[in-house]
């Protein structure tokens, strides 16, 4: 009956659904004030964290490693000027890390005892205590932490056993010698201070030597300052930056005493070493010399060196032409087995070193038709002319590389022959040799190594005795520990971020579960996220006694009907439209926007029918202030053939309604039976040439199955989802009775939405004209806490 352009309406549709992003976006901010309250109390509870929490400085020092010739330690080695420090920064990091050194510290500066101030709130670490306390036992011993609790009083001390509970009162600040079951001494800093300090309560925790070290080793940050750079960087973190820098600057001198101590044992080692090798060197060379003497004298030995050098030249000449003639065969043989043992034509290895031009073309040229094989293989059939001509030049050149690899073996062995016998002859040339001379060049080798040797060690020997002399730490001090101004824990801006971050991630992670744990349809984002071939036509709002509301409602309803025209289906004989109105379960709406919606196609000049379908469950009445007993409607109509429709027509006294209603009727014991009949169908067709309009108010799909069984009447159909009501998968539901064909052109509307929880600025402005003044006419503050409420 309505001209219709379905596609250009669901553009339109999709144009003023608007960004999805932002419908998210209104849906947290209705929630603003738990937002605000959960970033406030973050804030303040930053603030009580920064007020107690420890404040942690980095205190850092940078050392400079030498090696030997940045010292000044005296070498006679001049390669070292020359070359590239070879110090392992590694080693060196292990070194300063060492438990060992961390020990040394720990005891030159007793940290393994620890104080704490014990307060109201908190108990912190403290470095300027009033009191100094000392173990009287072996520290090195001690296996447990020892912990005590000291009060000062005016008379001096109470001091209490964590552990046994023991109580001591010391008489005085000064208990310079234990008492049973307290191996402790304790002396004041300064005796003055004590009265600043009366009634304050510490803890003081005497721990094990090595659990101090190795808690202090683990500390340190020692990283270098560059891939190519021998400067360390120490550096340690505490909340005290004098005590840091104390325990830096004695750990540099700790490693300095200790590469000292190395240096200077390694000379003596080696002093005693070469001078117990000197007395065995002398004996060795005295009877080599003798040796020698003798020999030479008895044998009349001079120098033939030369002749010695040529016969030995010409030995290896020969031996090299021998293996390199034994190589060719070699690569002869295993060409010649490659392509022998091919069952397939393949490539084969090519510049292997084969000294023969001839094979190596030959090779070249058998490979060029290979690759061109194997690319006509894979296109052309076997029985391809070109195909059978490469495999008989394949053929072809294959026996030709096995032809001239077999000439080139019989050469190579003809030359093998000649090699052996050249390289015969010059041995025999060799071992002409006196033997004497190889004796005599034995001795002298002897006698050179030895006397290396002995230089060597008296080297050496000077070399140590020189640094046990003069010894200098490995290290240069760049810069001694200096404590940052500012601290590296806590952050307070990081701290106040990540507490705005908390407090605005908590309400939102409880509302994200509650909006994931709601399955309610709310607004025509969440039918859009289930189905988008399904046009929404029209969102309803709740309905509430406000002229604003009322008038919004109208304008819903009438664009409810533009829209309902623009996907109901022309008519070619020109009859009216039916529309049906559905939803999945009770209490969506279904009258209500039936009645409404007649209503506004009235006040379109349309000629209207509203007729009561729902026989189970009949609410029609209600919007007549009707009974529902003993008046007649349309199942009476069905099931008695003497009634007309006509003059069932609902006619009240007092008004007269701008369309037509026919009510629902007597409730009947089998409603699916009477929509069935062939009265229902020509009752529709009488309709449809009487009115412009006929608008079906049918029960729900989900709980029977009348409204599917008539649902092949209408024209329309419209299908109720209610805003908080209606579940997610009910749309499901709904989708697929559309795809199934068993609802016909389906569209959605959506009823009683809180226009001003989704639509607070944005209905209004689209549906005002001047009816939505009393919302403009808001404080501001009410406007914004709309979206709360």
């Amino acid at each position: 009956m309505y001209n219709t352009d379905r596609n250009d309406f669901f553009d339109n549709m999709d144009d003023n659904n608007g960004v999805p992003f932002q419908e998210v976006i209104r849906k947290y901010l209705r929630y603003w004030p738990w937002f605000l309250v959960t970033v406030v109390v973050s804030i303040f509870m930053a603030f009580i964290y920064l007020r107690y929490t420890d404040v942690i400085y980095r205190t850092e020092a940078k050392i400079k490693l030498l090696n030997d010739k940045e010292n000044s330690n005296f070498t006679l080695d001049v390669s070292k000027l020359f070359n590239k420090s070879s110090i392992n920064l590694e080693n060196e990091v292990a070194l300063l890390k060492s438990v060992h050194l961390s020990e040394k510290v720990v005891k030159n500066l007793q940290l393994n005892v620890e104080y704490f101030h014990n307060s109201a709130v908190t108990s912190k670490r403290v470095y300027n205590q009033p009191f100094k306390v000392f173990y009287t036992g072996n520290p090195t011993l001690l296996k447990n932490t020892l912990e005590y609790t000291i009060t000062v009083t005016r008379s001096g001390y109470t001091i209490q056993e964590v552990k046994s509970g023991r109580v001591h009162k010391n008489i005085g600040y000064f208990m310079l010698s234990s008492v049973q079951g307290f191996p402790i001494m304790i002396k004041p800093y300064v005796l003055q201070r004590m009265a600043a300090n009366i009634d304050k309560n510490f803890t003081v925790n005497i721990r094990p030597i090595n659990q101090s070290a190795m808690s202090l080793s683990n500390a340190f940050q020692i990283n270098p300052e560059g891939t190519e750079s021998d400067i360390l960087s120490i550096s340690l973190d505490g909340t005290d930056g004098s005590q840091s820098e104390a325990i830096i600057n004695n750990l540099i001198k700790v490693f300095g005493e200790d590469g000292i101590s190395d240096k200077q044992e390694v000379s003596r080692r080696t002093i005693s070493f070469v001078e117990d090798r000197f007395v065995y060197l002398r004996r060795e060379l005295d009877s080599i010399e003798s040796s020698k003497k003798e020999y030479k004298k008895k044998n009349n030995l001079s120098f033939i060196q030369e002749d010695a050098e040529a016969s030995i030249q010409s030995k290896m000449d020969k031996e090299q032409i021998l293996d390199d003639v034994e190589s060719q065969m070699l690569l002869a043989q295993l060409l010649k087995q490659n392509i022998e043992n091919q069952k397939v034509f393949e490539l084969l290895p090519a510049n292997i070193g084969i000294q023969n031009i001839t094979i190596n073309q030959l090779v070249d040229e058998y490979n060029k038709t290979v690759l061109e094989f194997q690319k006509n293989r894979s296109s052309a059939g076997s029985n391809n002319p070109s195909l059978k001509v490469l495999i008989s030049e394949l053929s072809i050149e294959r026996q030709n590389i096995i032809n001239s690899v077999k000439a080139y073996k019989q050469q190579l062995q003809t030359k093998l022959v000649q090699s052996k016998t050249s390289q015969r002859e010059a041995s025999i040339s060799f071992s002409s040799l006196p033997e004497k001379e190889k004796v005599l060049r034995s001795i002298e080798r002897q006698q050179n190594l030895k006397e290396s040797l002995y230089l060597l060690l008296l080297q050496k020997k000077e070399e140590a005795a020189i640094n046990l002399a003069v010894t200098i730490p490995n290290t240069k001090i760049i810069d001694y520990a200096i404590t940052k101004n500012y601290p590296i824990y806590p952050k307070k801006s990081t701290v106040f971020i990540a507490a705005i971050l908390i407090g605005l991630l908590f309400p939102f992670g409880i509302l994200f579960l509650v909006f994931k744990l709601d399955n309610k349809i709310y607004n025509a984002v969440d039918i859009e996220s289930y189905t988008a071939s399904i046009p929404i036509l029209a969102e309803i709002p709740s309905s509430e006694n406000s002229k604003s509301r009322e008038l919004q409602s109208v304008e819903a309803f009438r664009t409810l009907a533009n829209n309902t025209n623009f996907i109901t289906p022309f008519d070619s004989q020109n009859r009216g439209s039916v529309i049906f109105v559905t939803s999945s379960i009770k209490g969506e709406g279904k009258t209500y926007v039936s009645y409404n919606l007649a209503d506004a196609y009235a006040h379109l000049d349309k000629k209207v029918i509203l007729v009561g379908a729902d026989f189970r469950n009949p609410q029609l009445h209600r919007h007549l202030n009707q009974s529902r007993e003993g008046g007649k409607g349309f199942s009476n109509y069905l099931h008695d053939l003497n009634l007309q429709w006509r003059d069932l027509i609902f006619r009240a006294d007092d008004r007269t309604y701008s369309f037509d209603i026919l009510l629902s009727g007597d409730i009947p014991p089998n409603p699916t039976l009477l929509l069935s009949s062939h009265r229902f169908a020509s009752f529709i067709d009488e309709l449809k040439q009487q009115y412009d309009i006929v608008i079906f108010d049918t029960p729900p799909t989900l709980i029977v199955t009348d409204s599917l069984i008539i649902s092949k009447y209408a024209d329309t159909t419209l299908y109720l989802v209610r805003s908080g009501v209606t579940e997610k998968r009910l749309v499901t539901y709904s989708k697929k009775l559309s795809d199934e064909k068993k609802i016909v052109n389906m569209g959605y509307v959506i009823n009683a939405i809180d226009l001003n929880r989704f639509y607070s600025y944005g209905y209004n402005y689209g549906y005002g004209y001047g009816y939505g003044k009393d919302m403009e006419r808001k404080s501001w503050y009410k406007r914004l806490f709309q979206y709360w409420m």
